[in-house]
């Protein structure tokens, strides 16, 4: 399929709101990685693993898999199916985990510590709260909610398996969550619901169905509550990560724009990745101008190896 073919297929909304944010050379990474898909990625579960047996049974099995430069313990592997890495020891026991790179960013702006309290505000299937689990070697206490119980089973049978004892499921509303938890916790990781644009892979000669601005609108909104839910949640002093595998700017910098318009107290700070397939977050689309400090914010372009995503990084003073 070609870029141009590819084009055919996605709603002309959509190529509309991506040929407004990105240059051309961005968009033909975009369209590329919508018409071939994305590299298997996945990482080493630390908390169970030992990562030289993990490689060996990965060089056994002929499967070539290359370091992440700036994610530890997280590998490309180029050119093996997802079946592939399924039918190994390592993974049947829980000592890999798939997951996409852009996926394991989120965590890492947190400012993890020992001892903290922290919520996964809709966590399911689990991989984003398990890498925190990893990243403080299960020395915290990790909320991990969602209120979809199919969804929440299988974040319960991923926690099980990869050992991360430190999480604690919860299957409630995220939008409830911070009139009943008020000021509670110190780290709130608030990947969003959101439209997928980051996730998008063509089948040839079928059309994007499942995209309209009207579900656009109404995720923004749910997201805005989401986080009003978040802020609340939150103690001062506190972090929020709030991400999306999205990349149009009404599911993401028009929600930190919302919230630090509404919340005196929060401070946008710089998300630092210094990566070629990034550019940093918008202040100004089409004829609506958001927060100067949206610049902080990051947007990863997908591309052959990572998903697309907003990442932006919240702190709530101390009063």
């Amino acid at each position: 399929m070609s870029i141009k073919e590819a084009k055919n297929n996605l709603p002309e909304e959509l190529i509309e709101i991506l040929e407004s944010i990105y240059t051309n050379g961005q968009l033909d990474k975009i369209y590329a990685s919508y018409i071939r898909g994305r590299y298997i990625n996945f990482r080493i579960n630390t908390l169970k693993a030992n990562i030289n047996e993990v490689m060996k049974e990965l060089n056994k099995n002929k499967i070539k898999a290359v370091n992440c430069s700036f994610v530890k313990n997280a590998f490309i592997a180029k050119g093996a199916k997802e079946r592939t890495l399924r039918n190994l020891e390592s993974y049947k026991e829980g000592n890999i985990y798939v997951q996409n790179i852009s996926s394991m960013l989120p965590p890492l702006f947190l400012d993890l510590e020992e001892n903290l309290t922290i919520l996964d505000m809709c966590a399911a299937p689990g991989g984003k709260s398990l890498y925190v689990a990893n990243l403080i070697n299960n020395n915290a206490t990790i909320l991990a909610n969602d209120m979809n119980e199919i969804r929440r089973k299988r974040l319960e049978y991923n926690i099980e398996k990869q050992g991360a004892s430190s999480i604690i499921v919860l299957g409630s509303d995220g939008r409830t969550i911070g009139k009943r938890l008020k000021n509670y916790f110190d780290r709130i990781l608030l990947d969003a619901p959101c439209s997928g644009e980051g996730i998008i892979t063509l089948k040839k000669n079928k059309k994007l169905l499942s995209w309209n601005k009207k579900k656009i609108l109404s995720h923004s909104k749910m997201q805005k509550k989401l986080f009003d839910s978040a802020y609340n949640a939150l103690k001062p002093g506190g972090t929020i990560v709030y991400s999306t595998c999205t990349i149009n700017p009404f599911e993401n910098e028009e929600i930190i724009d919302y919230a630090l318009n509404k919340y005196n107290d929060l401070r946008l700070e710089k998300i630092d990745l210094d990566i070629k397939n990034s550019i940093r977050g918008l202040t100004k689309y089409k004829d609506k101008n958001y927060n100067e400090e949206l610049y902080k914010a990051i947007r990863i372009i997908p591309n052959e190896y990572m998903e697309g995503f907003f990442v932006a990084k919240l702190v709530k003073r101390n009063q």
